[in-house]
């Protein structure tokens, strides 16, 4: 069997991409120019479909950055609605100016600090969360959103194959993310057979997890 999903094949699943409008366009030009990290192309299609047929209401992300996934959630569908968290001063501060600035600011409310404290604060149930913050702690805060889920509630964790470390110890450059790699296998492990929930992996982006709460 062959494999597909190689740099030929993503560079021409990019070139299908199109950006739901001109300022999520320029948001993510400026983004992908300073290295700050957002959802990758074919992520955002893969969250504009999820979006669509399962029209949540409300959304709870974790890892707001400069607010482009806030953005587009809000873009994609005009009936929902967005709590963002963020631990950084500086994102919180950048991310509110461009909500401002495509006028969502009614529809998402950023929330500063660190997402597992804030987390045990929310109180409301959501139809979707979409987990992009620290990629060691994804277990934890998976298991605090499980209290904020209800059933049928969609939970994606963004980026679990962390540039192919977490599926191969040949991808592994650096020892400092070698905690990282062993706390996302032993998430996905957990995330696939934990009762109660289904959970697929897919080879988006730089990994994508979904999980649906039974």
């Amino acid at each position: 069997m062959s494999n597909i999903t190689n740099e030929k094949v993503l560079h021409y699943i990019d070139e299908l991409y199109r950006p739901s409008n001109k300022m999520l366009s320029n948001l993510r030009i400026a983004a992908e120019k300073r290295d700050i990290p957002i959802m990758t192309r074919d992520a955002e299609m893969m969250m504009e479909s999820i979006i669509r047929m399962s029209r949540p209401k409300m959304v709870l992300e974790l890892g707001t950055a400069i607010g482009y996934s806030a953005i587009f959630f809000a873009a994609t569908d005009p009936n929902l609605t967005i709590t963002t968290l963020e631990i950084s001063d500086k994102m919180v501060d950048e991310a509110i100016a461009n909500i401002q600035e495509a006028g969502f600011s009614e529809r998402i409310d950023v929330q500063k600090g660190d997402a597992a404290e804030l987390l045990t604060k929310i109180t409301q149930k959501f139809d979707l969360i979409f987990i992009d913050a620290a990629k060691g702690h994804y277990k934890q805060f998976f298991n605090q959103c499980l209290n904020l889920a209800k059933p049928g509630t969609i939970i994606v964790s963004d980026n679990i194959l962390y540039k192919g470390i977490t599926a191969c110890d040949s991808f592994l450059e650096s020892r400092r993310n070698k905690t990282i790699m062993r706390r996302m296998r032993e998430y996905l492990t957990y995330i696939t057979h934990l009762d109660g929930v289904q959970t697929s992996v897919l080879p988006v982006g730089d990994g994508i997890a979904i999980s649906i709460i039974k």
